[in-house]
Formats: C-alpha cells, sequence, structure tokens
C-alpha cells in the first residue's frame, strides 16, 4: 500500500530557482533505473492544455487549479494528469471518505504536479539522464517550499480519517508512525522521502516568513467538519468518524455517585445509627422503664417479669384463632398418628410399596441426560443475549473457534537497530525483546510444528488436518488456514524474514523495518525495496494490536510478547465439532509436552537447549476440559465429604443406655438407612425428571445430596430422639409409642418440608436455567425424602424397636443376648448425652442472666444490621481463574492474557433482518460512516463512543462494509475495482487483464451513492474480489460472512465488527456488555424515530433494528438482572415459608413472622460473608442462597413449632424447654453432622469448591446454628406467641383406647 503515496511528483528544475511563472518539467520521461517514472526537464512557460480528456480528468482531479477549456496553462502533460489520476484513485480509498482531507491532499499533489508557476516553490535538487529516452533529462530529486500552515492544515484535517477496512486510521499508513503521534514535520517527511514508494526524494521544506509569501506554495484549505464549496466541488463535511469536530460535544464523565455520609459509606452510617437508636432502646425498655413502672392489676398475669411487652390478653378477641390452632394442631397429630400406627403395624406392606415406587423412579436414570453447555445453563433461553447468539449463529455462522498461543521470550531486553538513513525511514530503532532475530526463527519453528500437526480420528477412521477445519477466508481462491501472527509479515517464511538490503558498512532495510512499515500500514502490498507483502498468506491483513503483547500505547516495536491466533471453523454439526475438538486435543497435547519439556531442561540446567522463551496456550475446549478434570478430581473430596457425614449419621443416631446394651441401643442400620433414604431420594428426583426429558446438570450431584441430608438427617435425629425420649412413657405397645412420637413430630417435619418443598419450586420461576434445574431437582428430592422418612423410615424404626425390644443386637439381630431380667431405672429414664448437655449447660448459658440474654440479642441484630449495610458491595461476577483447577495451564493461560493481551474480543453490530433499506439512501445514512451520512448513524455513535472508551469500552473502529463498497464503486484506479466482462458478463477482478473487461456501468446519485439497482447488481461482486494492490478495498475477505445476501443481491442482515477494550474484570465484562446494549439501543431508536415508528424497550431481539453481540455477552447477561432475579426468588421464597407456616400452625401468625424474621436474618448474614470472604454473586452462589433457605428453615422451625405448640404461661420457661428438647436434635441432626463434611471441602483441589462450597456451606450451618440455638430461644422468651390452653385430656373420651396422641406439654408427657 505504499504504492498509495507514490504520486506524481515530476518536477524537472535546475538547481536554482527558475523564474516566477516557468515550469520546471513537463510530460513523463520514463522509468529510472529504480522502475520509478521520471518527469522531462523542461524550464520554459506553462502550456495550454487542449487535450479535452486530460481537461476533464484535471477538472475532477484538481479543479484548484482548472481554469476553463480555454484557459487551462500547466505545467503537466495529458499523460501525466491520467497517471496523476490513478494514483489519486487510490488515495481517495484512503481518504475520500473524508471530502476536506482528501480535497486539501490533492491541492499539494496537484500544484506541485500541474501549477504554472511552479518555479514559484519548486526547486530541482539532482537531474539524471532518461534510460527510455537518452537525449532527455530527467529530475531525480527536489525541494518543495509550502507554508507551514498548510501543513499542518493538510494534517489537521486528515488526522482522523479511518481506513474501516483494516480497524485503523488512514495517517497509520501515511505518516511512518501512529496517526495520534503524527506531526506535521513527520506527515510532510514521510510523503516526500520516508515512503519507499515514491519516485525519487521530494525535500519539503516548510516555511512561515510571511514576507516570502511569494516563494513557497500555500493554497486555501477547508476544515475536515465543513463542507467542500468551490468552482468545481461541493461536498458534505466530513462524519464524526473521520472528523472529531464533526463530533457532537463529549458529555461531561459523571462519576458513579457512591452514597456517603461524613464522606462515610452511607449504608454503613445508616446502619450505626439504627444500632444506636435499638440498642438505646432495647436496654431502656428491658432494664430502666421497669425500674420506674408502678405495679397495677393486670386481668392476667404478665407471661413473663422481663418481657417488653406488659399486659392483659383478651381471650374472647383471641378464642377464634385459638380455636382454629388448637384445631388444626390435633387434626394434624390425628393424621400423622394414624399415618405413623399403620406404617408401624404393616411394615412390610409399606416397604414393598416405598420400594416398587422408588425403583420406578430410579429407573429413570437410565434416560439421565447431563446439560454441560454453558450457554444452556447459565442464559435464560428468553434473554436478550441468548437472542442475540441465536440470531447471530443463524444468520451468519457460531463464532469461531479460537487456538491461541501467547509467547515470552527469557531474555527481556531492548535493543536498538542502525540504519543509513535515507534510504531507510530513520536511523536507529528501538526494538522490544520479541524482535530479536533468533527468538523469531525459534517461534516460527514452533509456529510450523503446530500448523502440521495431525489428529488420528479412528471412530471416522480418518486423519484430521488443520486445513481441514480451520477459516480460510479466501477460498477457493486461497486454501491457506487463518493465522494470526508477527511472523505472517513475513509470510511465515524464513527466507523473507532473513532478507536485508545492505552493504559492507550499513544495514538499509531488513526484518525489523519490514515490521515497522507493516505495523504502520497492515494493507501494504509491496514493501519496497524489500519486495515483500504485509498481507497474511491466507490473503487477510495482520493488525499488530492481534499479534503482539505488552506495549506502550501505539509503540508496537515496545512489545515483549507475541500472541498467534489460529482461528478454526465454528459450526452447529456436531461431526464438524468433532473434527476440530480431535485436531485441539492432539494441540493441546503437544503444548503440554513441549512445555514440560522446557520445564525439564531449565530444573536440569540445560539452558543451551530450551527454547528461551515461555508460552501460555489455550483451545477451544481447554475450558471444558479443565472443568471435567476438575469434576473427576473432586469426586474424592466429595465422596470423603458424604462419607464423613454418613458415619456420623449412623454411629451417633440413637441412645446407649449403658454399657451392657451398647450393642443392643446401637443404631447403625437404622442410621444407614436413613441416610440411604435421602441419597436414594436424590436419584428418584433425577429420575422423575429424566422421565419428563429435563437433562440435569453436574451442580445436582453437588449440592443437591448436601441439601437433602440437611434437611432429611435432622428429620432423622428428632423423630429417633423423641421416639428414646417416648419409650420411657407407658403405652400399650410399641406401635402405640412410636405412633403418638409421629403424631408430634410429624406436623412440624411437615412443616418444614413443606415450607421447602414450596420455596423451591417458586425458586424455579427464575428465568436463569441453572437455578430453574436447581430449584426443580431439589423439591423433588425434599418432597420423597419426607414421604419417605414419615412412612417406610417409621416402619425400619419399628422393626428396629422391636428388634431392641427383644435384646437383639444391632447388625447382627439373628444372635439374641441374654441380658439380667433386672433394668436399672436410671438406665431407662436417661436422657442422651448431648441432651443433657442442651438441658444443664447450654439453655442455662443462653437463657439464663437476662443480661447475657440481652447482649446476645443485641450482637445478632447489630451484625444483621452491618450485613444489611453491605449488600451493596458484593461483587457481581465469577473470576474465571476460580473455576479452574490449581494446576491448570489454564490459569496461566489467564494470567498471560491478563498481562499481555493488547486488545479485547471482537463486538459486532448487527442490522435486524428487513430493518433497513440498504438500497435507499436515507436509510444508508442511518448505517455509514462517510461524508454525507447522518451525524448519528450507527458508526457516527460509534465513532463518538470510541471518543468515551472509559465509558463504553471499545477500542477500535468498526469495519464498515457499507463504506467500503461505496469506495469499491467509486474507484477511480486503472483499472478501477468493478469491471464486467462484456462478452461472459462475469465480474472481473482488477488483477485480470483482459480487454474485454470493461468498467461497471454505474450510475451514481446524490453523495455519489449507486443507485438501488446498481446497489443490488454489483454487490456480489464486492463480496467476491479479493484485496489487493490495484483495489485494497475487496470485501471478499473482510465482509464476506459480515453479510447475509439473498439471491445475490438482497442484503437481509449485517453487522459492523470493532472490539472491546482489554477486559480483565467480571465488572469490566458486565459494564462493556451494558455499554454496547447502550449503544445499540440508541442507534436503534434513532432508526425507528426515521421511520416513525414507536421505540420502547423489551426483552424481544425483534424490537430492536441494532442489536450488539460478542461472544461472552451470553454468559455475563446473567449479571444485568441477578439481583432482581434473587430478590424476587427470595421474596417467593420467604412468602411460602410465612404462609405454610401459618397454615400449618393454624394461623399462627405470630409465629410464622418469628420464623420468617430468622430466616431472613440468616440470609442477609450469609450475604454479610459474602462481603467479608469476598464471595461473588453468580449463579453458583444464587444457588446456595436459595439453597440457604431451606436449611435455614430446619434450623428454625422445629424449635419455634415446639415452642408454640408447648402449655405455659411463661415464655422463658418454653424458650428453655424447647431449646432443651428440640435443640439436640437441631445441633446434632445438622450442625455436627454438616460441619465434619463440609470442612474436607476446605482440602479440595477446586478453587471453585473452596470459595462457594466450603465457605458458604461452613458460614451457613455456623450462622444457621447460631440463630437456632442461640437468638431464636431468646427471642421467643422476648417476643413469643402466647401457649395455648388445651382442654383437659381427661375429657377426651377417645385418649381412653390410646388411640388418639396425647398433646405436647414442656415435659413431654401427654
Amino acid at each position: 500500500m505504499l504504492k498509495l503515496f507514490a504520486f506524481i511528483v515530476y518536477v524537472v528544475l535546475t538547481s536554482t530557482k527558475a523564474e516566477d511563472g516557468h515550469c520546471i518539467w513537463y510530460g513523463p520521461c520514463g522509468e529510472n533505473a529504480l522502475g520509478k517514472i521520471t518527469n522531462c526537464y523542461y524550464n520554459g512557460t506553462a502550456q495550454l492544455l487542449t487535450d479535452e480528456s486530460a481537461l476533464k480528468t484535471l477538472e475532477t482531479a484538481c479543479g484548484m487549479i482548472y481554469n476553463g477549456t480555454n484557459n487551462t496553462y500547466t505545467c503537466c502533460s495529458g499523460d501525466q494528469i491520467k497517471i496523476m489520476a490513478d494514483q489519486f484513485g487510490l488515495a481517495k480509498l484512503m481518504l475520500g471518505r473524508c471530502p476536506s482531507c482528501y480535497y486539501n491532499f490533492r491541492s499539494l499533489f496537484c500544484a506541485m504536479t500541474c501549477a504554472p508557476d511552479q518555479s514559484r516553490f519548486l526547486t530541482v535538487k539532482d537531474l539524471g539522464t532518461s534510460i527510455s529516452f537518452p537525449n532527455r533529462t530527467t529530475v531525480e530529486s527536489i525541494y518543495y517550499d509550502v507554508a507551514e500552515d498548510f501543513s499542518q492544515r493538510i494534517l489537521d484535517s486528515c488526522r482522523d480519517v479511518l481506513y474501516p477496512g483494516g480497524n485503523q486510521h488512514s495517517l497509520d499508513s501515511m505518516c511512518g508512525r501512529p496517526y495520534d503521534k503524527c506531526t506535521k514535520e513527520a506527515f510532510m517527511a514521510y510523503l516526500g522521502i520516508g515512503n519507499p514508494a515514491v519516485p525519487f526524494p521530494i525535500y519539503i521544506n516548510m516555511m512561515n516568513d510571511t514576507s516570502q509569501y511569494e516563494t513557497f506554495y500555500n493554497q486555501t484549505t477547508f476544515v475536515c467538519s465543513e463542507p467542500i464549496v468551490s468552482r468545481y466541488e461541493n461536498k458534505t463535511a466530513c462524519g464524526c468518524l473521520d472528523c472529531s469536530k464533526s463530533c457532537r460535544p463529549i458529555p461531561p464523565d459523571v462519576p458513579d455517585k457512591e452514597f456517603k455520609i461524613f464522606n462515610i459509606d452511607g449504608w454503613v452510617v445508616i446502619a450505626l445509627m439504627v444500632i444506636v437508636l435499638f440498642v438505646a432502646t432495647f436496654f431502656t425498655s428491658l432494664f430502666v422503664i421497669p425500674k420506674f413502672r408502678k405495679p397495677r392489676q393486670i386481668v392476667e398475669e404478665s407471661t413473663e417479669t422481663t418481657a417488653l411487652i406488659n399486659g392483659p390478653i383478651s381471650r374472647n378477641k383471641l378464642g377464634r384463632l385459638i380455636r382454629v390452632r388448637l384445631s388444626t394442631e390435633n387434626f394434624l397429630q390425628q393424621i400423622f398418628y394414624n399415618l405413623g400406627l399403620y406404617c408401624a403395624q404393616h411394615p412390610f406392606i409399606v416397604l414393598s410399596i416405598g420400594t416398587v415406587l422408588i425403583a420406578a423412579l430410579s429407573c429413570g436414570l437410565l434416560k439421565f441426560k447431563v446439560t454441560t453447555d454453558p450457554v444452556l445453563l447459565w442464559s435464560a433461553k428468553s434473554s436478550i443475549a441468548r437472542q442475540q447468539k441465536d440470531y447471530f449463529d443463524k444468520h451468519f455462522k457460531p463464532f469461531y473457534r479460537t487456538t491461541q498461543i501467547i509467547i515470552v521470550p527469557d531474555d527481556q531486553s531492548f535493543t536498538t537497530h542502525y540504519y543509513l538513513s535515507p534510504p531507510a525511514p530513520a536511523s536507529e530503532y528501538t526494538f522490544g525483546p520479541v524482535f530479536n532475530l533468533d527468538f523469531l526463527f525459534r517461534v516460527l519453528d514452533l509456529q510450523t510444528d503446530v500448523l502440521s500437526l495431525t489428529a488420528d480420528l479412528k471412530e471416522k477412521n480418518r486423519t484430521v488436518l488443520l486445513s481441514d477445519i480451520c477459516f480460510k477466508p479466501l477460498a477457493p481462491d486461497n486454501e491457506n488456514c487463518t493465522v494470526f501472527s508477527i511472523l505472517q509479515y513475513y509470510q511465515n517464511s524464513k527466507d523473507k524474514l532473513n532478507t536485508s538490503i545492505h552493504d559492507d558498512f550499513f544495514t538499509y532495510f531488513d526484518y525489523s523495518t519490514h515490521f515497522m512499515t507493516c505495523s504502520e500500514a497492515p494493507t501494504t502490498t509491496k514493501d519496497n525495496p524489500l519486495n515483500i507483502s504485509c498481507f497474511a498468506d491466507f490473503g487477510g491483513t495482520i493488525n499488530p494490536f492481534m499479534i503482539l503483547g505488552n506495549y506502550s500505547g501505539s509503540t508496537y516495536a515496545n512489545a515483549t510478547a507475541l500472541v498467534i491466533t489460529i482461528v478454526i471453523e465454528n459450526s452447529n454439526d456436531p461431526e464438524k465439532i468433532q473434527l476440530a475438538e480431535a485436531w485441539e486435543k492432539v494441540f493441546l497435547d503437544y503444548m503440554k509436552n513441549f512445555t514440560e519439556t522446557q520445564k525439564a531442561l531449565r530444573a536440569a540446567g540445560r539452558w543451551d537447549e530450551t527454547a528461551n522463551f515461555t508460552v501460555f496456550y489455550s483451545a477451544e475446549r481447554s475450558i471444558q476440559d479443565e472443568l471435567n478434570r476438575q469434576s473427576r478430581s473432586d469426586i474424592f473430596t466429595i465422596i470423603i465429604s458424604y462419607s464423613i457425614m454418613f458415619l456420623y449419621v449412623t454411629l451417633t443416631l440413637g441412645r446407649i443406655r449403658s454399657w451392657r446394651t451398647f450393642f443392643i441401643d446401637l443404631k447403625i442400620s437404622v442410621g444407614f438407612i436413613g441416610v440411604f433414604f435421602v441419597l436414594i431420594s436424590v436419584m428418584s428426583s433425577i429420575g422423575f425428571y429424566s422421565y419428563c426429558g429435563l437433562a440435569g446438570t453436574l451442580i445436582i450431584f453437588e449440592v443437591i445430596p448436601f441439601l437433602v441430608l440437611a434437611v432429611g438427617v435432622d428429620n432423622i435425629f428428632i423423630i429417633v430422639q423423641h421416639f428414646e425420649h417416648a419409650k420411657t412413657e407407658k403405652h400399650p405397645s410399641i406401635d402405640i409409642c412410636l405412633a403418638k412420637t409421629i403424631g408430634r413430630v410429624g406436623p412440624s417435619i411437615l412443616l418444614t418440608a413443606t415450607s421447602e418443598s414450596i420455596a423451591f419450586v417458586l425458586g424455579s420461576l427464575t428465568p436463569m436455567p441453572a437455578v430453574q434445574l436447581f430449584s426443580l431437582y431439589a423439591f423433588m428430592a425434599v418432597f420423597i425424602d419426607f414421604l419417605l422418612q414419615i412412612t417406610c423410615f417409621v416402619s425400619i424404626l419399628a422393626l428396629d424397636a422391636k428388634r431392641q425390644q427383644s435384646d437383639r443386637p444391632d447388625l447382627c439381630c439373628c444372635v439374641p443376648m441374654k441380658l439380667e431380667s433386672t433394668t436399672n431405672e436410671a438406665e431407662q429414664e436417661s436422657k442422651g448425652m448431648l441432651q443433657q448437655v442442651f438441658t444443664r449447660i447450654w439453655t442455662p448459658m443462653v437463657l439464663g442472666s437476662s443480661y447475657i440474654r440481652a447482649i446476645l440479642f443485641s450482637l445478632f441484630i447489630i451484625t444483621t444490621c452491618l450485613s444489611l449495610s453491605s449488600i451493596h458491595r458484593i461483587s457481581v461476577g465469577l473470576d474465571q481463574k476460580l473455576s479452574m483447577p490449581k494446576d491448570s495451564y489454564v490459569l496461566d493461560y489467564f494470567r498471560g492474557l491478563e498481562e499481555y493481551l493488547s486488545v479485547g474480543p471482537p463486538v459486532y453490530f448487527i442490522v435486524n433482518q428487513d430493518a433497513i433499506d440498504y438500497t435507499k439512501i436515507d436509510d444508508q445514512d442511518l448505517l455509514c460512516g462517510t461524508s454525507g451520512c447522518s451525524s448519528i448513524s450507527l458508526l457516527g455513535q460509534i465513532g463518538e463512543a470510541l471518543r468515551q472508551p472509559n465509558r463504553y469500552y471499545l477500542a477500535q473502529p468498526p469495519s464498515s462494509w457499507l463504506d467500503d463498497y461505496f469506495d469499491w464503486l467509486q474507484s477511480t484506479n486503472d483499472p478501477p475495482c468493478c469491471r464486467i466482462n462484456n462478452q461472459t458478463k462475469q465480474f472481473c477482478p482488477a488483477t485480470l487483464n483482459d480487454t474485454a473487461c470493461q468498467p461497471c456501468p454505474i450510475k451514481f446519485l446524490e453523495n455519489q451513492r449507486p443507485s438501488p439497482d446498481d446497489f443490488r447488481q454489483y454487490i456480489e461482486y464486492f463480496l467476491i474480489d479479493n484485496p489487493g494492490e490495484k483495489c485494497p478495498k475487496g470485501g471478499h475477505a473482510a465482509y464476506h460472512d459480515a453479510i447475509e445476501l439473498v439471491n445475490n443481491t438482497y442484503v437481509k442482515s449485517s453487522y459492523f465488527m470493532g472490539f472491546h477494550s482489554v477486559l480483565k474484570t467480571s465488572k469490566d465484562y458486565i459494564d462493556a456488555m451494558k455499554s454496547a446494549n447502550e449503544i445499540a439501543k440508541n442507534i436503534s431508536r434513532t432508526i425507528l424515530n426515521n421511520h416513525s415508528h414507536p421505540y420502547h424497550d423489551s426483552n424481544k431481539l425483534e424490537d430492536y433494528p441494532v442489536v450488539p453481540y460478542s461472544v461472552f455477552y451470553v454468559f455475563y447477561d446473567q449479571y444485568l438482572t441477578i439481583w432482581h432475579n434473587l430478590i424476587m426468588n427470595l421474596s417467593l421464597s420467604f412468602a411460602a415459608v410465612f404462609v405454610v407456616t401459618c397454615v400449618l400452625l393454624g394461623f399462627d401468625f405470630h409465629t410464622s413472622f418469628l420464623i420468617l424474621l430468622c430466616v431472613f436474618m440468616i440470609i442477609i448474614d450469609m450475604f454479610g460473608v459474602m462481603f467479608l470472604w469476598k464471595i461473588e454473586l453468580n449463579a453458583i452462589s444464587v444457588v446456595n442462597i436459595v439453597m440457604s433457605v431451606g436449611i435455614a428453615v430446619e434450623f428454625i422451625a422445629h424449635i419455634a413449632r415446639y415452642f408454640a405448640v408447648s402449655q405455659g404461661e411463661d415464655r422463658l420457661l418454653r424458650a428453655r424447654t424447647a431449646l432443651s428438647e428440640m435443640g439436640s436434635s437441631v445441633f446434632s441432626g445438622i450442625t455436627l453432622t454438616k460441619i465434619g463434611g463440609v470442612v474436607v471441602l476446605a482440602f479440595a483441589k477446586s478453587q471453585l469448591f473452596q470459595v462457594f462450597y466450603f465457605r458458604m456451606y461452613f458460614s451457613l450451618v455456623v450462622i444457621g446454628a447460631l440463630h437456632g440455638l442461640v437468638f431464636l430461644p431468646i427471642l421467643l422468651s422476648y417476643f413469643g406467641p402466647h401457649s395455648i390452653t388445651f382442654i383437659d385430656h381427661r375429657k377426651r373420651s377417645y385418649l381412653n383406647d390410646d388411640t388418639i396422641p396425647s398433646e405436647v406439654v414442656p415435659n413431654g408427657n401427654a
């Protein structure tokens, strides 16, 4: 592309300044020794131009010096004008997007080539002899004096002009340095002598002496933001993308407002104020006010002398509710008593029915399918991001699979390369460590080995080559694979990498100067004099920001790392995916062996044999492979965790009366079967949904067993411990004793199971698929476990009780033991050790001193307030490094990405199908970014966003097929880009020399736009034209997949591709997605308003004319609504807990509210732990929080219900009794069971398990236990409901036959 600037610098002057008004050349003099066209010396006056064709060309190209048909005197011949116009055609492709820039640029060379007073500002430096015309003198070099401010004005008007096809600025190719660092001196120097394509040196001198204005060239120029209005040209101003002055003012950056009071987090301040107010009010009401209160007669004695609420109870008003509560309690006890009695008396029938049902459900496991696709797991099908992905995959093709290698040299030293300048562009360059030639040779060897890898696919009996699966943008014309690498600047050739031009003393050009040329102008087709193209061997351009890492600003030469990216075709065809995965597996094995070999060589001190660089690598399948490996490695940890819980239950269930009855009192078999019921309930849940065709997830095996164990084991302990206690009472038979036990505890178990089940059912309403599946599977598992516990487990317990009654040992019941007939009464009535601890130590400690109660109560309230104040500071997202094992190579790759990657993922702005009529100029103006387009077009608004990178996370200007298509149609090269064979009517590429190929007869309308018919007719040719030296804007490589073309004429949908900036954290990814959606919505609003259609926010893709898409959106979309979904889920769960407890407690609103309050506080404290322990909010933590509601109910409901149905007027006494009787079951059933299993998770290899399972589960168990065993009893002692005044049970005749259970009283007796 350097020939773009080899314009007609045809000056033949004497070594001294000629007289004013004279020419210094006239006519071309053929090629010189370097193959460059020169001009013939002419020291005379300008000649009248009479050639009509030349006059017309001059009027179009150089209207600023055209004076009409009979009055145009020039110092250039018609041939010179034609050559100049042809070269301007190439310049137009680079600068024509901005008419002002293109006009100013042309004026510089039009005056130099044809101005009638050349001698005023041109001076010949060197003369030569023409090879083609030996008798003619040629110009070898000149001085060109121009006004300094004229140079600056040209630069200013061209600085922002884009070259969309290369995602770069045009000045990157025209200044010899990045556009933002281009100065007028560098710009003029590069155009005159720095550009190797210049036919002879043009030494442009900038003058600023106004007294000598007649000795240098100056010309009126146009600012890029103003239209061109002249005698022969009328053009619109440049667009915002090409001219920052045309953009609307950038709105000021408004930082996110933080709610602060006294420069402290406002929510913390409010929490502290509430805490102070509460503590003051609470302690004053509790300890100060009662001292001044006068005793007064009350209708009914206060429930407790320390109660905050002192007053009479109106039985008239509460009578109806009390009757409802009493009736409900009696009804439930009656139901469970009958059920328990039947199960105890007919154990084999119950067990047979249960076995058949469980077996039938478990058979569904044969149909079980696991969903591992993260898209299906974390993105709802109705989410906008999922719709965007589905649309992109359907209308274009699935986003490519990428295999990437990051290479970092061990030697990180910088070096300086010296050259002879001129002819070299500069005398020295400083290069980073990746530009060491020996290092590049070693990288080329590695790259060659990787590209030649083959995979043997035994299932299909075929060998898979990279060429079988890679992306080939120019196929079938070019079958090379797309590989982004610095070595592509040398077409992966060692010979080209080693090419240099030098003599015995100096180096002029080599691989380093070629890199500088290619990094500044990636579309250079021939870097003279090396004669090496910058195009990759697959025919595309290589942008330096995609292949280099860790450089400063735009100084690519400072890079310290290389990035090689192999692009592989993606597909919805499983067979093609299988081929790609097979090759990727071989690649990963090769790279693993390579890195391990390098480590071994380093460890052995054999440094000479090492590659002297470090690699970080990854393939598309890497993350899934490592997740699977992690799951397999953590299976052992999970098994140990569950085994510890299993052993604990089996060994601690029941009560040992004495050492003599040790083997008889053991309940290992009962514990084993109880835990087994928990596991088969999970299996039955999976089988049930497998029948329904609902695929499961791995999280089911990781979380639900933990949940069901927490729920089920707690119930097992409650049933067994109450049954053991009931044995101390006198009953006609063991069946009656067990039935009464179930009658007492059954309603409590029903309360917790129903609350949890309905909460999980409602949780399935969330749109997040993983949470939906978890909630459904958890609901069914909890429900089935509940049914097994109140039926089959009761039957097992009845059989075991009869075994114990007959003095047969556990696990060996066929052999009876001989015991003395006398039984110690203390053995019969003694409580279990843990229950004694709760009765004698824990309960007095918690509910003893009124001051301790008050302090503990206040501490819990303070903790909840502080946790509430920290919720908004919980991070949202998932650090992708946590998902990998600690020893994973992908972790190294992630770190390499963060440190060395210089550009973020691509972002596509998709124009929805049929949203735009691309043939209409008005609709084109809503998309394009060139001159004449709307300032608020798609590209215009993206251009404005590019100026605010901190807000919109965009790094590179978007490629625009529409603008490039216009330029392609308007090209005036020789030959032009668009040609048709007048015989075959087929497209002729610019590289084809055939006289039958004629320019396309294009009819241009306003702003040089094609007519609708021509737009449709030639779009197909644009998309098959390969970019090259003569036509760099051919659309085959860049846009073939960017347009959905129907019948080769109708554009149904298309996209405009840019790049996000480097994204490192979850917040970066989420904010980038938000900003892209914001941009797309603004563009959609503009298009709809222009079409007189209303705009409204919607969750339907078809409502938006423009939508964004990037490959990571579908994974991060969940975080946009994760708080909303979680709050809705928790709200429904809380509502379910309240309603169910209220109904099953006989509309006991008081107790239901206290249960809900405790559950709410547990969840809030879990959020506090997440903040303190830096646990991010994501799908995994959401599942854990939803699960926490169910387990929290277990910690709370049993003790609360026991308190509610117990007799007594003293709240404190009832609270102590409830804690003593139920606390041990809760502590042993949940807390101790889980602690042992959870602690094991801390040693898991998976960081995911350590953070989201160990930390959250451990916190849940501790917080739940503290609330259930400390806070709840204190809360009940202060604010618990009044007891139900039961009717004297002796008046109930139906108790005489022991068919109805007695009411529960504080001491547990009937």
